[in-house]
């Protein structure tokens, strides 16, 4: 629903009179849409309490609130620390739908953006379905993330036009165009969205009737990133002329939204979140991850990287001693490589930290190889308070799951005695250990089984890995055009049963969607996994 200058509409009998208003004012919420039919996340898997895509999508727009810049400074985000964070709701499964209907009805929204990983669509819907039947068709309902980027895309990034969208079976768009899924969505929206959220936002409190035909009609091509917006129920798509995102412009995610995070790896410290933007997804080409260069892309900006990263570091030191003057500050950079493994980049976030010192530990994800090869840069990023280190290690034997793209000194040693060469590494510079399991990737059971036990003996005999992140592997659609594949994504990634509770213990997993000509998991498999890291879990280091 929309709302008058005067205040905010208190329920869904007003709409008419909301849409007669000449001048709308921006309430707005963020959702990232459940993976799960039922249940909570355990306390064993890794996760973070923060919507953390959300945020950053949502940057440009949150940022001009709290400046009171615009019409997003008129708005409901237009606060500061809590109560901005209140407006953004990081959902888990269907049993927290009860958070969402508070959420709609205190502020009563007229836009709801809604963000969704693949497993996250039946969920999506569910949210989008709630947003309807609580405050009816005026409220602008906007639908982003991974899942979207995957499904609408271009056939060449150089050929910006309608005519080069490629919609997946799997598109939200297409599937309300082919009566699969209610019309629930007035926007979808695939690719860089930062600067785009914010004009939206903007032009909602522009439109006199319902916002959509009036977005679609004004919004300019040229507003910067490489974006697809999707109108289904106009059918009509407009693609961005692709201006370069300048990421050194974009507002800090740490000061906008503050930090509340504390991840028991750096001792009860503070944590933010940050990243160097150096692209979406990892510079490497691995076939099972849906974060492979073929399907994210390359590179971006690399030579400013090292800054950008250095500046949030500072800002989550004075975000922390701000708001958390007892604490001390810590930060996790979340790139699917620390800054892309460029050894440039390392080298000037070094000297950056050697000439301007800064009261924060971090930690990163690098890979076996790079670890190895880059020993002397480990060792000086130590020095500058690199104190946790995430490997994703997936298996011990790469040949058997057909290769990995990462694993680049196989003709020096094993995979495995590669991993614990890292370990020793690592701990002579008094970094910590985390691992990445990966399962589902065609390997036996049997190769599971010695994997955590391997890494168990690792625990008691060197004190690495600390810990242990499980997933099993998840087909996505990855921007695959051929029309053969027909999978909507739309069912539940693993229905009610008995495997629903075993997967609460992982990261991403699912039943219904293994990998292609991988069987899916079993109960008795996925219940012996879980003893095995249980028994990891119990070792104290």
């Amino acid at each position: 629903m929309l709302e008058s200058s005067n205040g905010k509409c208190s329920n869904a009998s007003s709409h008419n009179v909301c849409a007669t208003s000449t001048r709308q004012t921006i309430r707005a919420i963020a959702v990232s849409a459940p993976d799960y039919i039922r249940g909570t996340k355990s306390r064993k898997a890794l996760n973070s309490p923060d919507p953390v895509s959300l945020f950053n999508a949502c940057r440009c727009a949150a940022n001009a609130a709290v400046r009171g810049d615009g019409a997003w400074g008129e708005s409901n985000w237009a606060q500061t620390g809590k109560k901005l964070r209140n407006n953004f709701l990081l959902m888990y499964s269907l049993d927290d739908m009860h958070l969402l209907k508070d959420l709609l009805q205190s502020e009563q929204p007229n836009i709801v953006f809604i963000g969704a990983m693949t497993l996250c669509m039946p969920g999506a819907i569910e949210c989008a379905k709630l947003v309807r039947e609580t405050l009816g068709g005026y409220t602008l309902i906007v639908l982003g993330g991974r899942h979207i980027n995957e499904t609408i895309f271009l056939t060449e990034e150089n050929q910006r036009f309608r005519s080069s969208v490629m919609h997946h079976t799997a598109s939200p768009g297409r599937l309300i165009r082919d009566g699969k899924i209610p019309p629930l969505f007035d926007i979808i929206i695939s690719g860089e969205a930062e600067l785009l959220i914010k004009r939206v936002g903007e032009l909602v409190t522009q439109a006199s009737q319902q916002p959509a035909p009036y977005i679609a009609e004004h919004l300019d091509r040229r507003i910067a990133g490489r974006w697809i917006i999707d109108f289904p129920h106009l059918d009509k798509t407009l693609v961005s002329a692709g201006t370069p995102l300048k990421h050194d412009e974009l507002p800090s995610v740490v000061e906008t939204f503050g930090i509340t995070a504390s991840f028991e790896v750096f001792g009860g410290r503070m944590t933010s979140h940050v990243f160097s933007d150096t692209g979406p997804g990892c510079v490497y080409d691995c076939v099972f991850c849906s974060e492979r260069r073929s399907v994210t892309g390359n590179i971006q900006e690399i030579k400013s990287a090292a800054g950008r990263l250095y500046k949030q570091f500072r800002a989550t030191v004075n975000t922390v001693r701000q708001h958390h003057p007892y604490k001390k500050a810590s930060a996790f950079v979340e790139d699917s490589i620390f800054l892309s493994g460029s050894q440039n980049a390392i080298s000037q976030l070094c000297c950056l930290l050697e000439q301007q010192p800064l009261d924060i530990i971090f930690g990163g994800q690098f890979t076996i190889d790079q670890i190895i090869n880059k020993s002397g840069i480990i060792k000086r990023l130590a020095q500058n308070g690199l104190t946790y280190v995430f490997i994703g290690l997936e298996t011990l034997e790469p040949i058997e799951i057909g290769g990995l793209s990462k694993d680049l000194g196989s003709k020096k040693d094993t995979w495995e005695n590669r991993f614990i060469q890292v370990l020793n590494i690592l701990k002579d510079n008094g970094i910590s250990c985390g691992c990445a399991l990966l399962f589902g990737l065609g390997e036996t059971h049997t190769s599971r089984k010695k994997l955590v036990t391997r890494l168990t003996l690792s625990k008691r005999d060197i004190g690495q890995p600390i810990l242990i992140s499980a997933n099993w592997a998840v087909r996505h659609p990855l921007r695959n055009d051929d029309e053969s594949d027909s999978e909507d994504f739309l069912r539940w990634g693993t229905p009610e049963g008995e495997l629903l509770e075993c997967f609460h213990s992982f990261g991403e997993a699912s039943l219904e969607y293994p990998l292609p000509n991988v069987a899916p998991p079993t109960v008795t498999e996925v219940r012996e996994v879980l003893h095995l890291l249980k028994e990891f879990e119990a070792i104290r280091v």
